[in-house]
């Protein structure tokens, strides 16, 4: 009978494997193996198209080091993350409060809300450039106020502001449905004996109720925007390209210009992306820890 138990479950575990072994397939193909060969890359001289290869050990990371372009993209970058996260953070939650209610006009505003953070961020940052542009919307809303019309994304002043306004609009909604989700898991009794008891301005429900018991929700929220953050290179390439005068130059720029634009800098790239990695990896933990200990 323990032989029978014994086939049945060999079998079971075969079958088990035998079903994630594609997964595992795709992932070693197109995640393990590419970020692996990436960091061999790094420490190579590596120009293939000219017959260059060469060990160079950690030089590149120096040059990545050195370079004030990648300090300057990386400082950048922080800020951006700062301003987006937090901003995006606090949006999704008050439009999850917003439209958390069983009504259809609820609905129907919610699915049309969400609609940017389904589009092709390529495609709204063509229609963000006219928005943003001399003869765009944004001028012509501003000037009954007096403000003269300009060119916002030529303005090493207000073009990056412009990109985080883009990412604000974009990623909010997307991260609103994940807060709907939380709030909707909340047991309606919990939040009806709150009332009973007196718990019923907005603040005193945020304060006791809502936050501590989305604080999970909160730390994933914030991860996946740090993580998008430091990442930002669609928007930026399409709109500015790190300009103007290196004002909107951020650590996925640096990288893509040294793969692709400058001969024999592959390795740099390579050396620029695993540092990024472990900018985001320290960062997120940092925040997880800090978020973790918080009391609420």
């Amino acid at each position: 009978m323990a032989g029978v138990r014994d086939a049945g479950s060999r079998l079971e575990s075969r079958t088990a494997y035998l079903l994630i072994a594609p997964l595992f397939i795709l992932l070693g193909s197109f995640v393990f193996f590419p970020a692996a060969f990436s960091f061999y890359v790094s420490l190579f001289h590596y120009d293939p198209f000219n017959h260059s290869i060469y060990y160079v050990g950690f030089n590149n990371y120096l040059s990545v080091f050195d370079s004030p372009l990648f300090r300057l993209a990386v400082i950048n970058a922080l800020i951006y993350t700062t301003v987006v996260v937090s901003t995006q953070t606090f949006l999704a939650f008050g439009l999850a409060l917003l439209f958390n209610r069983r009504f259809l006009i609820s609905k129907v505003t919610r699915a049309f809300v969400f609609l940017p953070a389904i589009t092709s961020s390529v495609a709204l940052s063509i229609i963000f450039i006219w928005f943003f542009s001399k003869q765009g919307l944004l001028n012509y809303i501003l000037a009954p106020l007096g403000i003269a019309s300009q060119n916002w994304l030529f303005s090493t002043t207000y073009a990056f502001p412009s990109i985080m306004m883009l990412n604000i609009f974009s990623t909010s909604p997307y991260f609103m449905i994940m807060y709907l989700a939380g709030l909707q898991s909340i047991p309606s009794p919990i939040m009806e004996a709150a009332a009973i008891d007196g718990v019923i301005s907005p603040w005193s429900k945020f304060r006791y109720f809502y936050f501590p018991m989305l604080t999970f929700t909160t730390l994933f929220v914030v991860i996946l925007g740090i993580i998008g953050s430091i990442q930002l290179f669609d928007q930026v390439f399409v709109m500015t390209d790190g300009g103007p005068a290196y004002a909107t130059y951020v650590p996925m720029i640096y990288i893509f210009n040294r793969a692709y634009l400058y001969p024999g800098l592959i390795g740099v790239s390579a050396a620029a992306s695993f540092l990024l990695f472990v900018i985001i990896m320290v960062i997120t933990i940092a925040q997880r820890n800090f978020l973790k200990e918080m009391k609420w």
